[in-house]
């Protein structure tokens, strides 16, 4: 099988009445990797026939609500599925434990799951293997604001946000996360990317797509489109055309797979 990008949910943070919350999967070098959990990210997964069982790792670029609101109906639908394999859990560290709690609260304890459960933080281990795969986590300015206006009185909370860089086989994928400026994906785009899964809801499109520009990246798919965007999408797209080329950008829908 070709590796691959499967796109689970596609909208920004509002409810939509036909995008699914931020998720996508990813197949490659033999390995399953679930990037984000936004709800309803199991149920789409049973339906496209997909095996829980066979994921290998779940990462958590940040913990707002549209990218983790899924998880714990992810862990039940793995248990009830039969899941036995152990699995990793990559993401901020201040939530690991409210997670756990959380597991204990709908009486997910890991007896009840039937598989164990390896918590990893951010902000420890900033590098990981998945089989072949490299992957190297980068910390975004998403949430930086967030942090000055509410960062003091909240010393517990980390107010941070990933991207995501994944390596193996002699391929190049990088996941942006969320962001506050195109800039964060500097560190992504030091070397040529064979895929580029980038969001849109948090700075505007020609910002993106000047950014990309000169980069050396083979294909871009922009997902997470912010509703000003959704609302003159013709517009957006043909902008992208210009800049960036008609054949190098996808606009991503759910369901949408796309192969590197």
């Amino acid at each position: 099988m070709r590796d691959s990008v499967t796109f689970l949910g596609t909208s920004d943070g509002l409810p939509s009445p036909g995008r699914h919350h931020a998720s996508l999967l990813l197949e490659f070098a033999a390995r399953t990797i679930l990037l984000d959990c936004g709800e309803p990210c199991s149920h789409t997964l049973k339906r496209m026939g997909k095996d829980f069982s066979a994921i290998d790792m779940v990462v958590i670029s940040h913990t707002h609500a549209d990218h983790i609101g899924g998880f714990l109906m992810l862990m039940q639908s793995m248990s009830l599925e039969g899941r036995r394999r152990p699995l990793t859990v990559w993401m901020p560290g201040h939530a690991i434990r409210l997670m756990r709690e959380c597991l204990d609260a709908c009486y997910l304890f890991e007896p009840q799951l039937g598989f164990s459960v390896k918590w990893i933080a951010f902000d420890k281990h900033s590098a990981m293997r998945c089989g072949p795969i490299q992957l190297r986590a980068f910390r975004t300015t998403h949430l930086d604001n967030l942090r000055k206006q509410y960062g003091v009185p909240r010393p517990a909370v980390q107010f941070d946000a990933f991207s995501l860089l994944a390596t193996g086989g002699g391929k190049r994928l990088a996941y942006s996360g969320d962001m506050g400026m195109p800039e964060d994906l500097r560190p992504l785009c030091t070397k040529s990317l064979d895929l580029l899964v980038v969001e849109l809801a948090h700075f505007q499109p020609r910002e993106l797509v000047e950014f990309l520009q000169p980069k050396d990246v083979r294909r871009v798919a922009i997902t997470h489109i912010g509703r000003p965007a959704w609302a003159r999408l013709a517009e957006v797209k043909a902008l992208a055309g210009n800049v960036l080329g008609p054949r190098k950008t996808l606009f991503a829908m759910d369901g949408d797979v796309v192969k590197f």
